[in-house]
C-alpha cells in the first residue's frame, strides 16, 4: 500500500518533494553572489591600487551576537583586507518593498559599497568615480 501512495497523484499533480528541500541548494545564493561579485569588480576597476589585496566572501549570517540591537549586514577586517557580506540579514531584515530585480540589485550593492568604504576609511559616495556623478 505504501508504494501505491508514493506514486499517487494528488489533485492532478505529481508527487512533490519536501517543502524545505531547496534550502540546502545553491540556487537562492546565485543571484546574490553575482551581484556582490559585480559590485566588487566595479569597485576594483575604480580603485585598483586600494582594492588590489581585497578578499571577500558571502556568508549566510553573522556567527556571533551583533554589536548593538541591529543584526550586521556585513563585517570588515582591515588587517586581512577582507569584507564579508551577510545574505540573510540583507535579504530578509531590510528593504521590505522590493519592486523588481534591479531594485534588489541596488539594495545589495548598497551594502557592498558601505563595507568597502568602511574598509578604505571613506564615505560610500566617494567610491563612485567622477564620471558617474551628476
Amino acid at each position: 500500500m505504501a508504494a501505491f501512495r508514493a506514486k499517487r497523484e494528488r489533485h492532478g499533480r505529481t508527487v512533490r518533494g519536501a517543502l524545505l528541500a531547496h534550502l540546502g541548494g545553491r540556487a537562492p545564493l546565485g543571484f546574490f553572489e553575482s551581484v556582490v561579485a559585480g559590485a566588487i569588480e566595479f569597485l576594483r576597476g575604480a580603485w585598483p591600487e586600494e582594492l588590489e589585496k581585497l578578499t571577500w566572501q558571502v556568508s549566510d549570517a553573522p556567527l556571533g551576537p551583533s554589536v548593538g540591537e541591529e543584526v550586521s549586514r556585513y563585517s570588515v577586517n582591515r588587517e586581512l583586507h577582507r569584507i564579508t557580506i551577510f545574505r540573510i540579514p540583507i535579504e530578509r531584515l531590510t528593504h521590505h518593498r522590493r519592486t523588481d530585480r534591479m531594485d534588489e540589485r541596488f539594495h545589495i550593492e548598497q551594502f557592498v559599497f558601505q563595507a568597502t568604504a568602511e574598509l578604505l576609511g571613506k564615505d560610500p559616495g566617494d567610491l563612485i568615480p567622477d564620471r558617474f556623478k551628476p
